[in-house]
């Protein structure tokens, strides 16, 4: 994991980490450039803990084309001993002793080159920001892993996203000049050399190669949670840094990601012009459209809780996540959705941030 001014997030997740039932993995943190008291943090506990396979990397200075949690992420996973790689922020924790364990064991396929994980955030505050970012981290988990499932992958979460080393370090061949230029001259890239430059781009850019994309598995029970952004300034600056990078996604990337989002916009579109024509039958339409998109998300969201539906349905569970849920949270959160999407994504297309954190 590479880790940024996170102090006070090292020693609960280090403690969380070892702590789990799968034995057989050290741990690597690579300290890019804090100027808190991380290296104290990471020193004391290796003190401490002399028995750990832990590992830590103090990176002071990184070169001038790279991206700092890049080149960071490019050194861990280049000083790590094993071949899976899992990946993880220092602002997350596991969400039970299992998650190594089912991680690692998704790769139990021979075949399986990547394994994109569930990170959700945690429930902390009942207002409308949290709510919008819990709903919106859903869908998005629900898109990456149905496409995955599909043979589809175009996108995972680095907050719980692992894949084999020598597919990270295998070399891919890159053109450096115009294609209208012959004779046409490459260079051959590895890791994240081909992406070193950009903000992100670390858990989907990778995606754009068929290296990555190809032989993915997924791992619902797996996951890991994370503090939601506490304030609206917060969650629009990490909102602008993802959509920013899907500008430099690959056409296939572009294609899959855009299908929900326009499939909402192009719906609204057509539901202005059947309003003159069939105002209760259009409004009819969209509430079946509705439910049925909530059913979905909802039994997703029961899937990877472990909370399946068929073993705790009752007429008084239903109709409570039907009107509480639906009529009071979700029935709104597409308009919301489709707001945000079209003018924070013009924002960070015109205006991207300069800055990771």
């Amino acid at each position: 994991m590479a880790a940024r001014n996170e102090a006070h997030n090292l020693e609960k997740l280090l403690i969380s980490i070892f702590n789990q039932s799968y034995s057989d993995f050290e741990v690597i943190v690579v300290n890019d450039r804090s100027d808190d008291n991380s290296l104290e943090i990471l020193e004391e506990f290796k003190k401490n803990n002399p028995a750990k396979n832990f590992h830590f990397i103090s990176i002071n200075e990184k070169p001038q084309n790279w991206n700092g949690k890049k080149y960071a992420l490019h050194i861990g996973i280049q000083a790590a001993k094993n071949e899976i790689i899992l990946l993880t922020d220092a602002d997350c924790l596991p969400k039970d002793r299992f998650w190594i364990e089912k991680m690692a064991n998704s790769f139990s396929d021979k075949e399986i080159n990547t394994v994109v994980g569930i990170s959700l955030y945690k429930k902390e505050r009942s207002n409308f920001l949290n709510w919008f970012i819990q709903n919106e981290t859903l869908l998005t988990a629900l898109q990456y892993i149905s496409f995955a499932n599909f043979g589809m992958a175009y996108m995972g979460v680095g907050r719980n996203l692992a894949y084999k080393k020598s597919i990270f370090l295998s070399s891919v061949e890159e053109n450096i000049q115009p294609f209208w230029v012959s004779p046409t001259k490459t260079s051959n890239t590895i890791g994240f050399e081909k992406i070193a430059s950009q903000l992100g781009g670390d858990d989907d850019l990778i995606f754009s190669e068929k290296r990555f994309y190809k032989n993915v598995g997924i791992c619902l029970d797996g996951q890991t949670e994370s503090k939601a952004p506490q304030g609206f300034r917060e969650w629009l600056h990490q909102k602008r840094r993802h959509l920013s990078v899907g500008t430099k996604y690959s056409f296939r990337q572009k294609v899959i990601s855009s299908i929900y989002p326009l499939s909402i916009f192009f719906w609204y579109i057509a539901i202005i012009g059947f309003f003159i024509n069939g105002f209760y039958e259009v409004l009819g339409f969209e509430l079946i459209r509705q439910l049925l998109f909530f059913a979905i998300l909802r039994i997703f969201y029961n899937q990877i809780q472990n909370n399946y539906v068929s073993s705790r349905f009752t007429y008084k569970n239903f109709y409570k996540y039907l009107f509480k849920d639906f009529f009071t949270a979700f029935l709104g959160f597409e308009f919301v959705f489709i707001f945000y999407y079209f003018v924070v994504g013009i924002g960070a297309v015109f205006f991207p941030p300069k800055r990771w954190k």
